[in-house]
């Protein structure tokens, strides 16, 4: 490069030498207001609106596990609780309300107000909890990833650990009988697979109805040992789950319970979730989502607490010993 002449010397003292130290604080001053923007941003308070239909004790206790996590997280969080509205007109106005306020995500409890939510809110993040069946509920498209606004917290005990609890109960187990309705023919698809991978075989009977579950039990009595029950509302209604838990009794039909109530009306056994704990889950979600994670990338979480419930009653009735090391991890029993 060739030297400067005197007149291009003169122009550059004149005129970009002293530009140029003006653009240097210039562009550090730029920095440091884009910098100043992203942390006002990051700190903003965020609104959190907690919605729930009913206010059942399963209800209370996510709620706690919930605001627990929001509470002791750094960040600036609002939280409003909202109860959704039973009567149908009342819902859409108060909905469309919630919606125009924008908040920056919603926190389902159950699966009511998990329904109700999503299908008037599609723009807003959703994060459930103490929902069963998600995928079958069509309030996602898989446990890996939502495919929409929602994720959160299942009540689903994976089946796997189900029928390995029922293995240790029930020695010598082979074959399962599961009533199903068409609803839920791809949850015992599913739960084939896996029996097969632990040496079981599920034996499916189809109920259209009520009045398909006597025929059901007869045959069921002939061709397995034991009855898993599944959250299919169709079938375990409750007359028809008294019938059921008769039934079994008499026969000595060994039954896993969908829940410790149906431990308490004679189901040999049940699993249950601590329900503090799915909504400390749906808090770590929340807290993901506000850190500014897309929904469909958190995947539907399932109960890492699993209590077991067991009749020993029951048990004593249809002659089975229950292994003592069973009795001593049960979370409540019946005698």
């Amino acid at each position: 490069m060739k030297p400067l002449n005197k007149v291009q010397t003169e122009t550059w003292n004149r005129g970009i030498k002293p530009l140029i130290k003006w653009i240097k604080p210039a562009i550090i001053f730029f920095v440091f207001l884009l910098l100043l923007t992203s942390s006002l941003s990051q700190a903003r308070q965020k609104e959190v609106i907690i919605a729930k239909c009913e206010d059942f004790t399963s209800y209370k206790r996510a709620l706690k596990g919930i605001k627990k996590v929001l509470e002791e997280s750094d960040q600036d969080i609002r939280v409003i609780e909202y109860l959704v509205p039973e009567d149908p007109q009342e819902r859409k106005l108060s909905l469309e309300k919630l919606i125009s306020e924008k908040p920056d995500l919603i926190i389902t409890i159950g699966s009511k107000a998990t329904k109700a939510v999503s299908q008037k809110i599609d723009d807003i993040p959703v994060v459930f909890s103490v929902v069963l069946n998600p995928v079958i509920s069509g309030f996602v498209e898989s446990m890996e990833s939502s495919g929409n606004n929602l994720t959160g917290a299942s009540l689903d005990i994976p089946i796997k650990i189900q029928f390995e609890k029922f293995k240790l109960i029930v020695p010598h187990l082979k074959k399962i009988a599961v009533l199903h309705t068409p609803e839920t023919e791809g949850l015992v698809k599913n739960s084939q697979a896996i029996a097969e991978d632990l040496n079981l075989k599920i034996i499916p009977f189809l109920a259209a109805s009520e009045k398909d579950v006597p025929k059901a039990l007869e045959q069921m009595q002939k061709e397995a040992q034991v009855l898993w029950t599944i959250a299919d509302p169709q079938i375990y209604t409750p007359q028809t789950t008294q019938f059921i838990l008769l039934h079994a009794l008499r026969n000595r039909l060994p039954v896993m319970g969908i829940n410790p109530s149906f431990v308490g009306n004679g189901a040999l056994f049940a699993l249950a979730c601590d329900y503090k704990d799915i909504g400390i889950q749906s808090g770590e979600m929340a807290l993901e989502v506000l850190s500014g994670k897309n929904t469909r990338h958190i995947p539907i979480s399932v109960p890492r607490i699993i209590y077991l419930y067991l009749n020993l009653k029951t048990a004593e009735h249809i002659g089975l010993e229950i292994s003592p090391d069973l009795i001593s991890v049960a979370k409540e029993i019946y005698r």
